[in-house]
């Protein structure tokens, strides 16, 4: 199961092009064996794409919305699987 779970948008400046550019930002809840998450970042340009996909994190919806609430809520994407862990963990 893969589900968008929130959407957000980020004005980035970009100095040697002189101009601002929006990155959107995608988040999904995974289900497979356990909860994990997908987070897809893309600019208005489509010039970069980076995609983070950790499955299996935690038996606990609630603990893997709680992880999804924080990253969403201060626009974070994390690039290191060990920053969800210990997100995880606070929560428990």
């Amino acid at each position: 199961m893969k589900k968008l779970y929130g959407t957000i948008m980020i004005h980035q400046q970009i100095m040697d092009k002189q101009r601002s550019i929006q990155e959107h930002i995608q988040y999904y809840k995974l289900k497979h064996k356990k909860f994990g998450l997908e987070i897809v970042k893309e600019n208005e340009e489509k010039e970069k794409l980076e995609r983070t996909n950790l499955m299996n994190i935690t038996d606990s919806e609630e603990a893997i919305n709680y992880v999804l609430n924080i990253l969403i809520n201060k626009k974070i994407m994390p690039n290191e699987e060990d920053i969800i862990h210990d997100l995880v963990k606070q929560y428990t």
